[in-house]
């Protein structure tokens, strides 16, 4: 466990600031009741290419629609599974096994793989739909290849951080209470009934 522990934490530093994908939150479709498309939008850093098996994951898209996951960027493609492995995750988060993670894989030839930095590219075009218009905060991982320092290039780099996923939504302190004093009634409403049929049984 210990030596897991240790080669997480120096994956995670191989991958400086300079060299950090960021994934977030682009925008949620209301596609009608219970059909919401999540919009996710990225950037490859300056020191970042990608090669075949290289990937993205956000992992546990809660209400997850079959079939729904989609990407519309060349060379990767969109796939679920509910454990992802060879992964590492975000402090504090943990991979769900009973909710699926969203997986987009590079499939496409070499692309800024040696000779850089480069120019950061932004993207979007992924994402899935979901049963929850709510949102929480879960991870995300990526596995890109560095194109600098030189002598690193071609190696594998990691990045771990936080996303917005869908959630089923928290009522308000009000409708808490609302829900509470419904209960409340129903309970006094039940008791007495019950001692009714008790009088005249």
């Amino acid at each position: 466990m210990k030596r897991w522990v240790l080669a997480a934490v120096a994956a995670v530093a191989m991958a400086g600031p300079a060299s950090a994908a960021v994934i977030t939150l682009q925008s949620i479709t209301n596609n009608g009741p219970g059909n919401f498309t999540f919009n996710y939008q990225g950037t490859l850093g300056p020191d970042e290419g990608v090669r075949a098996g290289d990937r993205l994951i956000i992992f546990d898209f809660r209400g997850y629609i079959a079939g729904s996951v989609f990407s519309n960027l060349a060379n990767v493609t969109a796939t679920t599974e509910n454990t992802s492995t060879g992964v590492i995750i975000t402090p504090g988060q943990n991979d769900d096994p009973n909710i699926p993670n969203l997986v987009f894989t590079y499939v496409g030839p070499d692309f800024q793989t040696s000779g850089g930095p480069f120019a950061a590219i932004d993207f979007n075009g992924i994402g899935a739909r979901s049963t929850f218009g709510s949102t929480a905060f879960d991870a995300f991982f990526t596995q890109t290849t560095k194109n600098n320092p030189p002598a690193e290039a071609m190696t594998a780099a990691f990045q771990v951080g936080t996303v917005r996923v869908p959630a089923a939504a928290v009522p308000e302190p009000a409708s808490w209470a609302m829900m509470l004093g419904g209960f409340g009634l129903l309970g006094a409403a039940t008791r007495r009934r019950a001692r009714t049929v008790r009088v005249t049984a």
